[in-house]
């Protein structure tokens, strides 16, 4: 047997978890939905009317899916119970993939599908009277930045996928306490980061930051907008694929390594 992949024993690490791992984040997802039918007895009470969801189902979406692999692989390092993820005959890769794949597909499928079928159950009981909901919301992710900055389809399923795996990276480093302590790093860390650009520009003379300002506003004259818009959808792309490789690259050693 192939000691770093093979596709039986994927096959059955992948069903594996979807059996005993997803169904206890499955039923977390009655939360979010909670949060959507709190907006509709909202709504009641006060005589509103909520036409325009997309935002609001927005929010419960990308919350929802950023927050998954903290419940799905809560124990994959933790001492205690991390030994029966460890026994799982299968290789680290193999983990690897399943893991990417329950979290980069399956689960946003089941956070669209619950959030929609919930907004579609409170429209019709407000078709009979029930509240104030009106338009069937199809909440679409990638609306917001395919209208308003024109980014590709595939640069935003990146830019989400590049999200999903910081999540799993932290969850794999982490053993107690994840979500706070992934809160307060990314927080540490912009603040260090924040600190540092204040004191490069006060390190360097304001000559430096107008003959920075000249040459950007070259750039710019040199190039039309869409070839601006066309480089940055690069750049961004590139980004997105250095993160989830660098992050999946961490999450697979941290696996790998990983001491009970």
């Amino acid at each position: 047997m192939n000691d770093i992949f093979d596709f039986g024993r994927f096959g059955k690490l992948f069903v594996y978890e979807c059996r005993n791992y997803l169904p206890r984040y499955i039923k977390g997802l009655v939360v979010f939905a909670g949060f959507l039918v709190a907006a509709w007895m909202l709504s009641m009470s006060i005589g509103g009317v909520m036409s325009d969801r997309s935002g609001y189902i927005g929010v419960l979406y990308n919350f929802a899916i950023f927050l998954s692999p903290y419940f799905i692989y809560k124990h994959i390092n933790d001492r205690k119970r991390g030994y029966s993820y460890a026994m799982i005959p299968a290789s680290t890769l193999e983990k690897l993939l399943s893991m990417a794949i329950v979290s980069f597909i399956v689960v946003p499928v089941a956070v669209y599908a619950a959030l929609t079928l919930t907004d579609v159950v409170l429209y019709a009981l407000s078709s009979i009277g029930l509240g104030r909901f009106t338009g069937i919301i199809l909440y679409n992710p990638f609306e917001v930045f395919i209208e308003d900055f024109g980014a590709p389809v595939g640069n935003v399923l990146l830019a989400t996928f590049a999200t999903i795996s910081t999540a799993v990276m932290f969850n794999s480093i982490f053993r107690k306490s994840k979500i706070i302590k992934t809160v307060l790093f990314n927080m540490t860390a912009g603040f260090l980061l924040s600190l540092l650009a204040i004191t490069l520009v006060q390190l360097t003379s304001q000559e430096f930051w107008e003959n920075m300002a000249l040459r950007v506003e070259q750039f710019f004259r040199a190039y039309t907008y869409e070839e601006v818009i066309a480089l940055y959808n690069t750049l961004a792309t590139l980004g997105h694929l250095l993160v989830i490789c660098v992050t999946l690259a961490i999450t697979y050693f941290r696996i790998k390594k990983v001491n009970y």
